[in-house]
């Protein structure tokens, strides 16, 4: 899935672009300047077939002081390096700055794709943004209000039109190689796991969170098949002020995300699943991905507990009931070599391709076993359904109440296909589409 992010000063109006662009307030939008300290992420949809993850940033700024506005710097330049697309905004009631000009030429030099945007042409000052951007040497922008949502639809439509010219990464084809990533926050054994499981000192290991700054992509052949490995840098927590950095590691784990099979989301059993490992389960089953959890520094864990911090990590990702834990000390290497079978058992799940037939025999025993409910007076009723994707298993059914099936209904054909196809443990998607 392609990655676009928006980037600009501070107060230039990212935050209010991407609410309007995705639909939702999930970016906080005020008038102090870098007041958004998160970069936010959302699926936006340009059309069936085409959907991408918008970052918001907050902000391109080399004048403000303190390692927190430099931290914010950081992170505009990781959006920049990391992106598909760029949306570079301005304000054109303001006028142009060292930093827009340091921005532009920042952009031009990375070779990314990049659409200017000259936001508030809704006052009447705005009317200079042409003569504005002109001094940049733009002469391709949209003019938009995002405040008053105009010019939205534009801005969608060149996104799409820019991402049809774009390489796009097919990971249903690339099934040469195993891909995992391996998620956490900083300083809970993601080098020394992958160290272990590779069995060489590739990754730095440092007891000092956050050594991990670079993808380290590492091709390993095991038994006749090909695994590549990603050690992504680590998910901080989220109230520090001076652990901003870890703003960029969502952003870094998002592209992990789109393009692995398998992830595998380390936690440390003496902080137990915190808020920003929920987060990053939540990337994952957005993005359909198998993964499982493992919990680290078994070793140190007292006789006893494992139940308990079983049924802890279960009740806190109850969205998830049926999740694969296991637990593993990278240090002493106990459990690791768990972890080949378990990365396998996830991708044959995840690749599965379910003969039409079977397909079609496991939905008649689903629906007669518990029946559709009735829409409007008349019974839903389940046509026939076929595979249409895999990683994550998806599977469309064809329906005359395509628009009306119930969410706990949904669940239930979920659950009832994940158990009927032995593929407990991995998100699945079901389509329901009209009788043609």
């Amino acid at each position: 899935m392609p990655v676009v992010a928006i980037v600009g000063r501070p107060n230039v109006g990212k935050s209010t672009l991407f609410n309007g662009l995705v639909g939702q307030s999930r970016a906080i939008v005020g008038p102090e300047r870098g007041i958004t300290r998160d970069r936010i992420f959302g699926r936006l949809s340009l059309r069936e077939d085409c959907v991408v993850d918008l970052v918001d940033t907050g902000g391109f700024d080399t004048t403000g002081e303190g390692d927190f506005s430099q931290h914010m710097l950081e992170q505009t330049m990781m959006a920049i390096r990391e992106s598909d697309l760029l949306l570079c905004m301005f304000d054109v009631l303001s006028e142009i700055t060292p930093d827009d000009r340091e921005l532009v030429r920042i952009i031009r030099e990375s070779g990314v794709p990049v659409i200017h945007i000259a936001n508030k042409v809704d006052d009447p000052r705005g009317n200079l943004a042409s003569t504005m951007l002109y001094e940049l040497g733009i002469h391709d922008f949209i003019e938009i209000s995002a405040r008053k949502k105009k010019g939205l639809d534009e801005v969608r439509e060149r996104i799409l039109e820019l991402l049809q010219v774009l390489p796009q990464a097919d990971l249903e084809h690339q099934t040469d190689a195993v891909r995992v990533s391996i998620l956490g926050r900083p300083n809970v054994g993601k080098s020394q796991l992958l160290n272990r499981i590779i069995g060489e000192n590739r990754s730095i290991v440092s007891p000092v969170a956050g050594t991990t700054r670079d993808y380290i992509d590492i091709r390993v052949n095991r038994e006749g098949r090909d695994y590549v490995f990603v050690d992504t840098a680590g998910i901080r927590r989220k109230s520090r002020i001076q652990d901003a950095l870890e703003k960029e590691s969502v952003f870094r784990s998002l592209k992990n995300v789109n393009m692995s099979h398998v992830c595998l989301l380390l936690i440390d059993p003496f902080e137990g699943v915190t808020e920003q490992d929920k987060r990053i389960c939540s990337i994952m089953t957005e993005h359909g991905r198998a993964f499982a959890v493992v919990v680290n520094k078994s070793d140190l864990i007292e006789a006893g507990r494992r139940t308990e911090l079983r049924e802890a990590i279960l009740y806190s990702l109850k969205f998830f009931p049926d999740v694969k834990i296991v637990f593993i000390s990278a240090l002493t290497g106990k459990n690791v070599g768990r972890m080949y079978p378990l990365i396998n058992e996830l991708f044959t799940k995840t690749t599965i391709q379910v003969p039409t037939g079977q397909l079609n025999r496991i939905l008649t025993d689903i629906s007669g076993s518990y029946a559709p409910p009735v829409v409007k007076g008349r019974q839903v009723k389940f046509f026939y359904a076929n595979q249409v994707g895999i990683a994550p298993p998806e599977f469309r059914i064809v329906t005359n109440f395509p628009d009306s099936i119930q969410q706990s209904y949904h669940r239930y054909l979920i659950r009832s296909f994940k158990k009927a196809l032995s593929i407990e443990g991995i998100p699945i998607k079901l389509r329901f589409v009209p009788k043609s």
